[in-house]
């Protein structure tokens, strides 16, 4: 599973490793690797903001609502500020156009991230909700069934 302090330390690497390619004047298509990732962190600290909004019921019993915010309000800031630099290094490297060249890597980036990566933690999520759901439901038939039999067995209905 995801989680914001992972998605800040890659995003916070891939970005060092961003400033290192620019200032060493190498052109944008040699980041390309480090803007994914970079990109890729970004996402991940967007959907746990969605995922924040609305938690699956089971998160109630691990840990505090408002740290988890907390970490991914922090993040999101973290990240924020990582942008306006990326851009503006682009911006004074390579102008309007590479800037342009940017957020089209951000945009494939982002669609690839929410069509594979994030599908694959909703069906996670889906799945153990839909367990925890089916034993809750024959749990409950079992205990129905003992206090069924053994009222009938107290009424000498079954021996």
């Amino acid at each position: 599973m995801i989680d914001p302090i992972t998605a800040i330390s890659a995003a916070t690497a891939s970005f060092n490793g961003i400033k290192q390619i620019v200032a060493a004047g190498r052109e944008i298509e040699d980041c390309v690797g480090q803007l994914s990732k970079w990109a890729g962190a970004m996402s991940d600290i967007g959907f746990l903001e969605q995922k924040a909004k609305n938690p699956p019921w089971y998160k109630s019993f691990s840990r505090s609502a408002e740290a988890e915010a907390m970490e991914i309000f922090a993040a999101k800031e973290k990240i924020e500020k990582q942008k306006q630099e990326i851009l503006t290094m682009i911006g004074y490297m390579y102008g309007d156009r590479g800037q342009e060249r940017y957020r089209n890597i951000l945009r494939e980036v982002k669609a690839q991230r929410e069509k594979h990566a994030y599908r694959k933690e909703e069906i996670k999520q889906a799945l153990i909700e839909w367990t925890v759901g089916i034993l809750a439901v024959l749990s409950g038939a079992a205990i129905l069934g003992v206090a069924i039999y053994y009222m009938g067995r107290s009424q000498g209905k079954w021996k």
